[in-house]
């Protein structure tokens, strides 16, 4: 059984205003990949959501393993983890697909982590942002 680290960071100039997010994941302690992609004009906490879905889309493949998805968002981790309420409507169906999502996983973890700490998913999503699409 696998690590899979997912480390999730989404962006937004101006809240609500253009939008990326960053993904990197990491299997048994390396860089397995890096993603991100722009996503239009929408609010921070709406980017956050995305990177969370992007993530657990892309990585199903590791269902069987054990997973942890790592956040700078605390309001993403506390309202996936059910320890908020969700009350905004739009992140009310984000949060609807992440937990369907989440339900595909056999052993999934979402951390909040401190934005030091998420320096690359961060970078990633920063990059989209100013539409370099080159991965550093």
């Amino acid at each position: 059984m696998d690590k899979i680290e997912i480390y999730i960071d989404g962006t937004s100039k101006g809240n609500p205003g253009k939008s990326s997010y960053g993904i990197v994941v990491f299997k048994n302690g390396k860089i397995y990949k890096k993603l991100g992609n722009q996503i239009g004009i929408t609010t921070n906490n709406v980017a956050e959501y995305i990177s969370l879905i992007c993530a657990l889309i892309e990585c199903l493949n590791f269902k069987t393993d054990e997973v942890e998805v790592k956040s700078d968002s605390l309001l993403l981790v506390k309202q996936i983890n059910g320890e908020y309420k969700v009350k905004d409507e739009e992140l009310k169906i984000l949060h609807f697909i992440s937990k369907y999502l989440l339900s595909r996983y056999n052993n999934i973890k979402i951390k909040y982590i401190k934005r030091e700490e998420n320096k690359i998913a961060d970078k990633i999503a920063n990059l989209f942002l100013e539409k370099k699409n080159e991965l550093f």
